[in-house]
């Protein structure tokens, strides 16, 4: 039985794919005058933490410090187009209603995300994310864990909340989440499609129990282990 659902937030919680294509693309022509494919996107920005994505463009390794510094400048050109789209910065359709069901019928719910704490912070601030989630126990990129695909940001998720993957469903929207929910072994994975954007090519290899593009009609199974 599903008692606990875990959530990356970008692209499934709030679908910011323009967004984060667009100032990922500014910050890029910027910063190392270099264009952003779709593929570049899939592979090296969607799912991934920032070290990761700056390193594959910069072509070395980065400091820490250097990884702080490029990491602020972009995520504020992405908090600044957030708040410039009012009509575009809001949790996917249904989601609120599918939060509050969860809760009240007992589900355990938590977020694991490659984004960093300033992030998280805006996102719970601007969003109202405290409704349902504690941030204190939201599984992010804090440097400490490799990100996605490998599965430790969903386990940690997970152990921060008492539950465990044989028990937890997660809802995913790249080909890096999918590829770590699908090796942290949980009961249910659940792709989320953004329906403004291209269909993702998801590997045949990945598991995917179900697919859906809004929260209205989740179907009960997700609730069911198979």
């Amino acid at each position: 039985m599903i008692n606990t659902i875990i959530f990356d937030f970008n692209g499934t919680m709030f679908f910011d794919g323009r967004i984060q294509k667009e100032s990922w693309g500014e910050f890029l022509k910027e910063e190392f005058t270099r264009i952003m494919t779709e593929s570049e996107f899939e592979k090296h920005v969607a799912g991934r933490n920032n070290r990761d994505t700056l390193e594959y463009y910069s072509g070395r390794k980065i400091s820490d410090e250097e990884l702080e510094v490029l990491t602020n400048k972009k995520e504020q050109i992405y908090r600044d187009m957030c708040l410039s789209r009012p009509k575009e910065f809001h949790l996917v359709d249904g989601l609120t209603d599918f939060l509050s069901v969860c809760l009240k019928n007992g589900i355990k719910l938590n977020i694991a995300t490659a984004s960093e704490r300033p992030n998280v912070e805006f996102f719970f601030k601007h969003l109202d994310l405290e409704k349902w989630f504690d941030v204190e126990s939201v599984s992010l990129n804090d440097g400490t864990l490799p990100g996605k695909p490998a599965p430790d940001m969903f386990l940690r998720a997970i152990e921060n909340i008492d539950s465990s993957p044989y028990n937890s469903a997660i809802f995913e929207d790249s080909v890096s989440g999918i590829q770590a929910a699908n090796s942290a072994n949980v009961g249910k994975v659940i792709l989320v499609e953004d329906p403004d954007l291209d269909v993702v090519n998801m590997p045949s290899n990945l598991r995917a129990d179900e697919a859906i593009q809004n929260y209205f009609r989740v179907s009960e199974t997700l609730m069911k282990r198979k």
